[in-house]
């Protein structure tokens, strides 16, 4: 590896673009109103339910990026049949890492927007992904083990990632710093997300660590838009990455670039670049809440509950009457239904409405706190929820 490595943070200039196209403001304006659109398809008991799916998602999404394949069954915080085999440690510390991350902002509404880029919540996010991780999934290409959380300015170790060859090691805590410091001082909510757009470039250009940083990257970009109010847990954005697994790394790639001439900003680095990969980054987002809105929309998944209960092998092995399909429609819509009136929008008989009833909890479809509760909640694990909502989880990239 060349010895002319990057050493001044002056090359992540510019770190927030100027003047930016009339075209990316206009997604970056209907971003909020989109999300806000999203979040009120659901009760807000089914919206927590499906939150918990959705980390699922993120799971399995963020590490297929990455080229390892976690069947999301295995994932599912209701699968006691955990095998190594089945379960790969990455994707269920990242299913753990970003619910305790969630929980941590919604405990703390008041946390300030700066930490969300400190150094030292990139370093715990990195520790908390990989301290479970087995030995062959730390081993580097020198062979060997890379440290959870330790930055590569304490490992003393230069990478290169494809054609870009990362800043020295010694510029990366400086550059970390710039970072905290310029993003972290936003004030404006539209600004706020142009800059979480362009720290997820940035970030991923330092390359801070010996591996695991796109890991890293997109769960801070998602705290960073829940952060924003935007990141309602009933869309994924690992989802729609990997969907455009091949321009994501192309737009990363194209912003990794010099500046193009006197008309590409005042940076070292591309402006055109960094906007161009901003707005994917938008148009992403926007194209995820899109897919959700249309698989949540009543009607629709009506007619496909329908189907769902009357052809899914497991629904007709547990002996499921299609009736069912009518009155778990209306308990996702409601998000929460007393015990009596479920049964009466079973429509059926007393006894055979309560037998329904413990199958379909059984099942894990109906959710009851305790076995008498008088409320009960929509269940949603993954194996249901993949055939509820249009290919959820699919294999995008390989």
């Amino acid at each position: 590896m060349s010895s002319n490595l990057v050493t001044s943070t002056h090359w992540l200039e510019p770190l927030l673009p100027e003047n930016a196209p009339a075209s990316l403001l206009a997604l970056a304006d209907r971003m909020p109103f989109e999300a806000g659109h999203l979040s009120g398809c659901l009760a807000p008991e089914t919206a927590i339910r499906l939150g918990r799916l959705l980390r699922v998602t993120s799971s399995f999404y963020s590490n297929l990026i990455e080229g390892q394949f976690t069947e999301p069954l295995s994932l599912s915080p209701h699968s006691s049949k955990r095998s190594p085999k089945q379960l790969n440690e990455l994707a269920a510390s990242h299913l753990a890492v970003q619910a305790r991350y969630e929980r941590l902002l919604n405990r703390l509404p008041d946390m300030p927007w700066c930490e969300l880029f400190s150094p030292r919540l990139i370093a715990k996010l990195h520790k908390h992904l990989f301290e479970g991780a087995r030995e062959d999934e730390l081993r580097l290409h020198d062979g060997s083990l890379m440290q959870p959380g330790q930055l590569r300015d304490e490992a003393k170790i230069n990478v290169q990632v494809g054609h870009h060859a990362a800043p020295d090691w010694s510029a990366v805590t400086p550059m970390l710093e710039r970072m905290h410091k310029v993003y972290g001082s936003m004030t404006d909510p539209r600004q706020r997300l142009l800059a979480a757009f362009a720290f997820h470039h940035r970030l991923a250009w330092v390359h801070p660590f010996p591996d695991g940083n796109g890991r890293v990257v997109r769960l801070l970009t998602h705290l960073q838009l829940l952060k924003l109010g935007l990141a309602s847990p009933l869309w994924s954005l690992s989802r729609g990455l990997a969907r455009e697994h091949a321009l994501y790394y192309a737009r990363l790639a194209n912003a990794d670039q010099l500046r193009r001439g006197d008309l590409d900003g005042r940076g070292q680095l591309t402006q055109a670049g960094l906007f161009e990969f901003i707005e994917f980054m938008l148009q992403t987002s926007l194209d995820q809440i899109h897919y959700m809105s249309e698989a949540l929309e009543r009607t629709a998944m009506r007619e496909r509950l329908e189907r769902l209960v009357m052809l899914e092998p497991k629904i007709i092995a547990a002996g499921i009457k299609p009736q069912a399909a009518r009155a778990l429609h209306i308990l996702i819509s409601l998000g929460r239904v007393s015990r009596s009136d479920f049964k009466v929008f079973l429509g059926l008989g007393e006894r055979v409405a309560i037998d329904q009833l413990k199958k379909l909890i059984e099942l894990g479809l109906v959710e009851s706190p305790t076995p008498k509760a008088r409320d009960l909640y929509p269940g949603l694990p993954v194996w249901f929820a993949q055939s509820l909502l249009p290919d959820l989880h699919k294999r995008f990239v390989v």
